[in-house]
């Protein structure tokens, strides 16, 4: 999309602990406006290499949505999505709508497209995977990472062509975006709520920026000490234990499918040895091809379990495709291979691969295998997995970052900290985690919710809403004792 944009501000000199920052704010039209709101949008332009502010820039997006209060704080709510390569505005309509604008009638919200994402420039969008949707769903385990990283090669060529620095989009530098970002905007101290990556972000702030900082809520957590890419199998493995529990436990689900766990299992290695195949239409997209095997099964029911709505389902979308119908599983597996490849995977690489694989290299994935050794083909499988995640991180030669951006944050800041049971990411042990080193945390876990505890369950924001009015009191948390169990399909 195109902007008109118009220049109504003037280039600020920002104090950032002893270096100086030049921030050019320019207004932009607004790709989202919640109803009943008043929002403004624009772009300040930063240095693209802190430590050489005379080279390239970065423009920043961001969305600031008035508060209808009659007399608002004077301290904004900053929303950090996750990813990494998320963006901001995207999710901004679904966001609101689900559970900030809560936050609104006592203060602005704030709404930042990170480095490479959204509306920021540069965009760091490989359109590669888009175009190759097809070509994607049709792969079999056997050449599924092998064709995802040819195509993550041609966008790096294409990018590295476009004058990216790729070595610039990391954590430290994204939080000197956004400091920059409210500083331009007039802000003196803010609140932040960051959701997973969002989550490292805010942690790194507190790290690096605590004096702007009034209070953080960290939903699904991801600090910076915990090797994602090792737990992942073990988070995704125990997610999964507490799904099948969660359908014994449940009278209906459990007289429905009273082998679910077996009947997956078992599901998991049939497809590998025979794949399902099916046809799709997806909207922009001539009709669409699917070869499910068992390891995309495996994708699909972790990235189900994100959400309360897809969560629900999986007991029927498993016995489904037992029965060798296709057409709700492919229709929601689509829909999320192509969220997927919508991602900015040129930012999300930059930061992972220089925060995750460069500083942690030498992984116990034989340990791993031990404890679950039907998941040793799924670690050639998967695009971050054994095999390719080295490929694909020199292909970014991405160097680790310093020992501090895995460090853990220790911080007296307010911080508020929510998990969700069924998170197969980011557990309620990363939360444990975190909080070992923040002497001033509350942390809780919803038990009927997966990952993005804010935009699943009402209790949630209950207790968030608590917590931002008054950071410095334990918010009441009695409403997790009520809340209904998933109500399977």
């Amino acid at each position: 999309m195109i902007l008109k944009l118009c220049i109504v501000a003037l280039t600020l000199a920002l104090a950032m602990g002893g270096a100086g920052a030049q921030g050019i704010v320019e207004r932009a039209d607004c790709i989202a406006r919640p109803a009943g709101h008043f929002a403004r949008c624009g772009y300040v332009t930063l240095p693209q290499d802190y430590e050489d502010p005379a080279g390239g820039k970065v423009a920043i997006y961001y969305t600031r949505i008035q508060s209808r209060g009659a007399a608002p704080q004077p301290d904004p709510l900053v929303y950090l999505v996750g990813g990494p390569g998320s963006s901001g505005s995207h999710l901004l309509q679904v966001s609101f709508d689900k559970y900030l604008r809560a936050f609104a009638s006592d203060r602005d919200i704030i709404v930042i497209d990170q480095r490479g994402t959204g509306l920021s420039n540069p965009p760091l969008y490989c359109r590669e995977a888009l175009m190759r949707l097809d070509e994607i769903l049709q792969s079999h385990h056997a050449d599924y990472a092998e064709l995802v990283l040819e195509i993550l090669t041609d966008c790096h060529k294409r990018l590295t062509a476009q004058g990216v620095r790729f070595d610039t989009f990391h954590s430290a530098n994204n939080a000197r975006d956004v400091v920059n970002v409210l500083l331009s905007l007039g802000y003196k101290q803010w609140n932040l709520v960051g959701v997973s990556y969002g989550s490292r972000l805010a942690l790194t702030m507190m790290r690096d920026h605590p004096q702007y900082l009034r209070s953080v809520i960290l939903d699904s957590v991801y600090p910076p000490q915990a090797d994602i890419y090792l737990d992942a199998y073990y988070n995704g493995e125990r997610a999964l234990d507490a799904l099948f529990a969660a359908c014994a436990t449940d009278a209906e689900c459990r007289a429905r499918y009273p082998d679910f766990e077996p009947q997956f299992y078992q599901l998991y290695h049939q497809l590998n040895h025979a794949p399902l195949r099916a046809r799709h239409q997806l909207r922009g997209y001539p009709e669409l091809r699917i070869v499910i095997s068992g390891h995309r099964l495996y994708d699909w029911v972790f990235n189900w379990l994100y959400a309360v709505e897809s969560i629900r389902l999986i007991p029927r979308l498993v016995n489904e495709l037992a029965q060798g119908r296709t057409q709700d599983p492919v229709r929601i597996g689509v829909l999320y291979e192509a969220a997927m490849t919508s991602l900015s995977l040129g930012m999300h690489y930059s930061v992972q691969c220089q925060e995750e694989y460069g500083s942690t290299k030498e992984r116990d994935y034989a340990g791993m295998l031990e404890a679950h050794p039907h998941l040793a083909d799924f670690l050639h499988y998967a695009v971050e997995g054994v095999a390719t995640l080295p490929r694909l991180c020199e292909l970014w030669r991405a160097k680790a970052r310093p020992a501090l951006a895995n460090a853990p944050v220790t911080s007296d800041i307010p911080a508020l900290l929510l998990s969700g049971n069924f998170d197969p990411i980011t557990p309620p042990a990363y939360a444990d985690q975190a909080r070992a080193t923040l002497s001033a945390a509350y942390s809780f876990v919803l038990p009927h919710v997966g990952h993005g505890t804010l935009r699943s369950d009402p209790c949630a924001v209950r207790i968030a809403k608590a917590f931002i009015t008054d950071p410095h009191s334990e918010p009441d948390s009695s409403c997790i004792a009520a809340t209904s169990p998933i109500d399977f399909d």
